[in-house]
């Protein structure tokens, strides 16, 4: 009996090496990977619509790269930081209303292994109560499925701080 278990055993531990990298191909094959990680933003102006390429130390649009072999859909979202597992800054408050930041084009489709810019755009209403403070946001980058057969979505989140 003890011969014939640990015979079924080996078979299970060889059957999990080979179906293992298959696997963990086709998880890697849905990857996207996001630049900059994070989106600092200096002396944002109240009440005027800006680029935030302009306004950013970093001086670049969004860039999403597909990893995967084939197209895939993307969804750009805006969410406050209290919404997600993401750490609050210090001196940093949470955006009070997401709309002040959208993207050129929420959704982008983008073929296998290429790259896409998207311009993020901020607006931050002129209201004293928000002059001179320091608010937090995240920005959701998150696929979807081409087929209601795929199990897996990915997404990935960049920080965005920004100070008026």
């Amino acid at each position: 009996m003890r011969k014939v278990y640990n015979f079924i055993l080996g078979l299970g531990i060889v059957a999990g090496l080979i179906i293992s990298p298959m696997f963990v191909f086709n998880v890697h094959a849905l990857g996207v990977e996001v630049d900059p990680v994070e989106i600092n933003l200096k002396s944002a102006p109240l009440g005027e619509t800006i680029a935030i390429s302009v306004l950013s130390e970093e001086k670049m649009k969004l860039t999403i790269q597909n990893k995967g072999a084939i197209a895939y859909t993307y969804t750009i979202d805006v969410l406050p930081a209290s919404k997600t597992t993401g750490v609050f800054k210090k001196g940093y408050i949470n955006i009070p209303d997401t709309s002040w930041i959208w993207p050129q084009k929420r959704e982008v489709l983008i073929q296998g292994d290429s790259v896409k810019e998207v311009e993020l755009f901020l607006k931050v209403p002129d209201e004293k109560g928000y002059k001179d403070k320091n608010f937090q946001a995240v920005i959701e980058i998150k696929s979807k499925k081409n087929s209601p057969k795929e199990v897996f979505m990915v997404a990935v989140q960049l920080r965005m701080f920004f100070s008026t």
